[in-house]
């Protein structure tokens, strides 16, 4: 394990939540679009409440999973190889899950056409997606606690 690998898995890492990043964007374009274009959704009260519940809940679970992840993080590995790759590893699933909330809006959207609901959740996954963006002095920190000192 040397330097270049460890930036090199970090930029994957770093660019895999940055494409999701983009993928909530989109989703608001897709909302947008299909707002403005005067969509009709095929479900309406008191069918749309009770999606709309089962909906936040899937969202709000979010939070449960990125425990789960926090728990996985704290096993230390035998060498910095394996160490990295499981911060890669993790960085892409805390990435794909935290947009979960913005792909249950959308989905309450299209389905219901609570159009503030969507913002609500995609917000929410905005939040999620930048608190648990992979950050380098993280990983280096996370090395040199558990190998004292970083790749070379």
């Amino acid at each position: 394990m040397d330097k270049a690998t460890l930036t090199k898995r970090y930029l994957a890492a770093a660019a895999a939540a940055g494409g999701i990043i983009t993928a909530i964007v989109f989703y608001t374009l897709i909302v947008e679009f299909l707002k403005h274009r005067g969509y009709t959704p095929p479900l309406v009260p008191p069918a749309a409440y009770v999606l709309k519940f089962a909906l936040y809940l899937i969202g709000a679970s979010a939070l449960a999973a990125l425990k789960l992840a926090g728990r996985a993080e704290a096993v230390k590995k035998t060498t910095p190889g394996e160490t990295v790759l499981q911060l890669t590893r993790l960085a892409l699933i805390r990435a794909a899950v935290c947009e979960l909330p913005a792909v249950s809006g959308l989905i309450l959207f299209i389905l219901t056409g609570y159009y503030w609901d969507f913002y609500l959740l995609a917000a929410f996954a905005l939040v999620l997606e930048l608190a648990n963006f992979p950050r380098p002095g993280a990983w280096e920190e996370r090395l040199r606690a558990d190998f004292g000192r970083l790749p070379e």
